[in-house]
């Protein structure tokens, strides 16, 4: 129970305001491109389903996935429409020639999660590719709009990506973003890939023959989307979308058998939350009765609705689950879909479809969630220990180095609520050390790490007595890294203080950085075991 207290507390925790700030950007850039789309539809009798794919886009093409250098933005500008026309002739095709719409579909968002062994351009180039895609199967193309609903899917998307980055860049420019942090452009990927590799194989036992994990996850999204089709088609009719929508969510960034399983219930809770809200606010519009006050009262909701999920996303899950679950429920029951007619088919097709995609993510080709922790864990220690080399060697190159080690970090958050869960499920031994502990203990490693690093961006000299400490502090992480390889522990006696002053904000972040490594050779090999 405190735990789950503790959860709603983080999720309404916004230092800075940073998640609302983030949040009223993408509103913005959804306000914007429907306002746009809404020439064709009504212009052109494009169909509301336009208007629906331009909001789906904006709130799917974040800053993030648009990239932080003005290269990758001008590559998700050119690539988004060009998917938009696939993506609308896809479309068109799951609703007139299911048969051969379907396995397309299938295909396409399983090569996109396949070609991340490529590298990064390539993944996210892929991830560019799976949004239209799924913006398409939450807005099926109109039976009625014809072949005019291909070209337009490509314009709207066009649309998506120039606003998207015109108000990203006002953002930054303004400061109501921070500016982005660019990452070292020094050959560091492959090394890291390999590490993750290493990683991954020798933690987990298994042999070096077994498919790489984007090979993994991608023969997981193939059967799993191919089950939800079958499922969605012969159980729930009309309504098979959202089996195939909550398999592709569940299964998507598959972190591990544990994350999956986390989001396949914060998924269903949440879609029964968001279902149940729908039916409230639908059986109080009442946009069945074909009132224009009914109708506006339905759309003020689903903007309210949308404004709530894209501030808390980043929270948690379920509760954007709950916010995609409720303004799709009133936006079909705009059509004239009777409230609480279809709760029952829409929850049915929820639990099925997200029970199936966790048993996938469980047997077929496991992601292990072990091995996505020393994996991750391995990429952050790897991350620390360049920073902290750069700061003695390479002043130049700090910033780059931050910027790295604020993303492996993120990367290792991710995993957090999977593994405090897992604790939480214990019976027994919740207070004994546990593998969630390593992501606070490398945090209080940062935190110190990061201010000494921000004092060298800044210009500060480094003493050779305090560059000689972090030296020391570099090859103790270094040793750390390669205990998860199977390496020997880092030895037990610590750096001496030497003639770091009492009262200096670099000597009281040393001490707090030994400190929160101390606890690494205690943490490191509980993620060291075989994986469960």
């Amino acid at each position: 129970m405190r735990d789950a207290w503790n959860g709603l507390r983080r999720s309404f925790a916004d230092p800075g305001l940073l998640r609302l700030r983030s949040a009223a950007v993408t509103y913005v850039t959804a306000v914007i491109a429907a306002l746009l789309a809404c020439i064709p539809a009504v212009m052109f009798d494009a169909g509301i389903s336009i208007v629906v794919l331009a909001v789906m886009l904006s709130i799917t093409f974040t800053a993030e996935r648009a990239g932080n250098r003005a290269a990758q933005r001008w590559i998700s500008v050119a690539t988004l429409p060009l998917v938009g026309v696939a993506a609308g002739a896809v479309g068109l095709l799951l609703v007139h020639v299911p048969l051969v719409g379907d396995p397309l579909f299938v295909l396409v968002l399983s090569a996109a999660i396949w070609v991340r062994r490529f590298g990064a351009v390539a993944g996210r180039i892929g991830t560019l590719v799976a949004l239209p895609f799924i913006a398409v199967l939450v807005v099926p193309a109109p039976p009625q709009s014809g072949h005019v609903f291909v070209p337009f899917a490509a314009v709207v998307a066009l649309v998506v990506a120039l606003v998207a980055t015109g108000v990203q860049w006002a953002a930054r420019a303004s400061g109501l973003l921070p500016k982005a942090k660019t990452a070292p452009t020094v050959a560091v990927a492959a090394p890291q890939a390999s590490s993750v590799a290493a990683t991954s194989s020798a933690g987990s036992g298994t042999s070096t023959m077994r498919p790489i994990a984007s090979t993994r996850m991608a023969v997981q999204m193939a059967v799993t989307l191919s089950g939800a089709f079958l499922i969605g088609q012969l159980l729930f009719g009309d309504h098979w979308f959202w089996a195939v929508l909550t398999a592709y969510v569940v299964a998507s960034g598959n972190r591990g058998r544990g994350d999956v399983l986390y989001k396949g219930i914060h998924r269903t809770v949440g879609a029964l939350a968001g279902t149940a809200t729908a039916t409230a606010l639908s059986l109080v519009a009442a946009p069945g009765h074909e009132t224009a006050g009914a109708a506006w009262m339905s759309v003020a909701a689903i903007a309210i609705i949308l404004a709530l999920g894209l501030w808390l996303r980043p929270a948690g899950y379920g509760w954007w689950a709950a916010a995609m679950t409720a303004m799709l429920s009133i936006l079909y029951e705009l059509d004239g879909t009777a409230p609480g007619s279809v709760m029952i088919i829409r929850l049915g097709a929820i639990v099925v479809a997200g029970a199936f995609a966790v048993a996938v993510a469980w047997w077929v080709l496991p992601v292990r969630t072990g091995a996505a922790v020393r994996a991750r864990t391995s990429t952050a220690l790897a991350a620390l220990t360049d920073l902290l080399v750069s700061c003695i060697r390479q002043p130049d190159a700090v910033a780059g180095h931050r910027a790295r080690l604020d993303a492996a970090l993120l990367g290792l958050r991710q995993l957090g609520p999977t593994l405090r869960l897992e604790r939480t499920a214990r019976m027994v031994g919740r207070r004994a050390l546990h593998r969630a502990d390593i992501i606070p203990a490398i945090e209080a490693c940062w935190e110190p790490a990061d201010a000494i690093a921000a004092e060298v961006e800044r210009g500060h000299t480094l003493s050779d007595a305090h560059a000689k400490e972090l030296g020391a502090l570099a090859r103790l992480v270094g040793e750390c890294r390669r205990m998860l390889v199977g390496g020997p522990a880092p030895a037990a006696g610590m750096p001496a203080e030497g003639s770091l002053p009492d009262g200096h904000d670099a000597a009281a972040s040393l001490r707090r950085l030994r400190h929160a490594i101390a606890v690494l050779p205690e943490t490191l090999p509980l993620i060291s075991r075989p994986p469960t």
